[in-house]
């Protein structure tokens, strides 16, 4: 167990050395770069963030993130991991060091403890606050607010990793990265303007999850997560009602209808000044949470220091290897890299039919992905071209009706439409509208959404009169299930404005 809590052996991808650090384990790793447990001169123990080289190669990039890592000096180590030691600007390997933090991330203390009671989200929330407080006074947006970057200590919640924070002076790098984790960033974000309301969103993003252990917005893919951070209110179903209130301000879509972080912590107070002692975890966390804490451990063994020699391979040793590709290839997309993330799932994609064979769960799943990634690479009609063949042996090996085949057929039809054929992905919608009436019902929202999307390509199409009827039945049964004020009924009957004006001959 606390081999798996403090990371995972090495291999022969990792270097021995990090600058001066010597490298031990593999804390994990994300869209930047992979993160090592390693040990300076002395014995104290460090994170030490070690960067992609595709990024590294960037000379704007490189520039920003040893202006940006040096300037989270500044950053208070009350309230954070302090970063204590950056990369020199022209050295081969960009890296960045932290101080390490033995504590469990919220996301694991979650997993292990489920649920955080108001009184548990309220510290958390109180802590990062206090945090964000200290990176904003060093005019810094740290723009990867998540559960992953909170380290849940006894004294309080440390928000981690400002290898990606943003200098409020800098130039936007908005059009290159987008750096963040959907399902938390701030719709002015995803824009390309964030800025310190940016980080209270995901402050609200983060409170949801540690109140219902789930994002306020999700999806099958980062693409759908981010359309509906966007243009969607957050899912806030199970969240305690003391916490709706503060949770949906943090999460307007416009920064300045926010709270600033001043406020959120002059509402804590009503909180802390009931509490005897309001510093203590014990006065605000469930037993369970203190116990995941307590027992966030020494690893069993720190002995290996050097990169072990790969021992021979072995079906499970090829597993292993194909479970990190995929998180490697995840993290390249979450990082606005599709094309990477593309050919790596091409790879993966190879090894899985030889080795699994080509009706594997786990093979279907890489075709899902590598699909997904290159369309969003930028080639919609090869990425509709290989869903189509994903569709028909999802179909024969899982049959019609299973979610999973339902999933790719929704992917086909959505990037036959961002190809430019509006004909096609009508047809396809309309088969998928038949589908999803037979498996989910009527009134389902995936069963509505399939329904907009075919009305839509049909006035794509060039039959505008018959998206008009399309839109008009559809907003009759969206009043029926959603109500006449909902966002989805209000843009449907935008829909159908639009399509009748289009429909109606202009004499001349």
């Amino acid at each position: 167990m606390a081999d798996l809590i403090w990371g995972s052996p090495l291999d022969d991808r990792d270097p021995a050395m990090v600058g001066p650090y010597t490298v031990l384990r593999v804390l994990g790793q994300g869209g930047m770069g992979r993160v090592y447990l390693a040990r300076g001169l002395g014995t104290r123990l460090y994170a030490v963030k070690v960067i992609r080289p595709h990024l590294a190669d960037d000379d704007g990039f490189r520039a920003r993130f040893v202006r940006e890592a040096s300037a989270a000096r500044a950053v208070s180590g009350a309230f954070t991991a302090p970063v204590v030691e950056v990369s020199p600007p022209d050295a081969d390997q960009l890296w960045m060091a932290t101080a390490f933090v033995a504590a469990p991330p919220l996301d694991v203390l979650i997993e292990r403890a489920r649920v955080l009671p108001p009184a548990g989200v309220w510290w958390i929330a109180a802590g990062i606050a206090e945090a964000l407080l200290s990176v904003h006074g060093a005019e810094l947006v740290h723009r990867d607010l998540k559960p992953a970057n909170v380290l849940v200590t006894f004294d309080g919640p440390r928000v981690i990793d400002f290898g990606i924070a943003k200098a409020l002076d800098a130039p936007s790098t908005a059009t290159t990265y987008l750096m963040g984790t959907s399902g938390f960033i701030a719709p002015e974000h995803i824009r390309g303007a964030a800025r310190p309301a940016s980080d209270v969103f995901a402050l609200g993003a983060v409170m949801v999850f540690a109140a219902t252990g789930r994002a306020p917005f999700e999806g099958p893919s980062a693409g759908d997560v981010l359309a509906q951070t966007l243009y969607q209110p957050p899912d806030l179903d199970g969240l305690p009602g003391e916490l709706a209130d503060v949770v949906s301000r943090c999460l307007a879509k416009e920064p300045e209808a926010r709270p600033t972080l001043s406020q959120i912590l002059e509402e804590f107070s009503h909180h802390r000044d009931r509490t005897l002692a309001p510093h203590a975890a014990a006065s605000w966390l469930p037993a369970n949470a203190l116990a995941a804490i307590e027992g966030f451990g020494s690893p069993t063994s720190m002995a290996p220091t050097t990169p072990p020699r790969p021992p021979t391979a072995t079906k499970r040793l090829m597993t292993a290897d194909r479970q990190e590709r995929a998180l490697e290839a995840q993290a390249l997309g979450a990082a606005g890299d599709a094309a990477a993330a593309r050919d790596l799932y091409a790879s993966l994609m190879r090894d899985h039919i030889q080795v699994l064979g080509p009706d594997d769960p786990e093979t279907l799943r890489a075709r899902d992905w590598h699909a997904y990634y290159t369309a969003e690479a930028g080639d919609a009609a090869a990425g509709a071209d290989l869903y189509a063949d994903l569709v028909r042996d999802r179909t024969r090996v899982l049959g019609p009706d299973h979610p999973d085949t339902l999933h790719v057929q929704n992917q086909r039809a959505r990037y036959t439409s961002a190809a430019g054929d509006a004909a096609a992905a009508r047809d396809v919608y309309a088969a998928l509208v038949r589908d999803h009436i037979r498996v989910l019902g009527p009134d389902d929202p995936e069963t509505l959404r399939a329904r907009d999307w075919h009305a839509f390509c049909t006035s794509e199409a060039g039959d505008a009169a018959a998206a008009r009827d399309l839109y008009a039945s559809l907003m009759r049964d969206h009043i029926r299930v959603l109500g006449p004020d909902h966002p989805d009924t209000l843009h449907v009957q935008n829909q159908q404005a639009h399509c009748t004006a289009a429909s109606v001959a202009v004499p001349w």
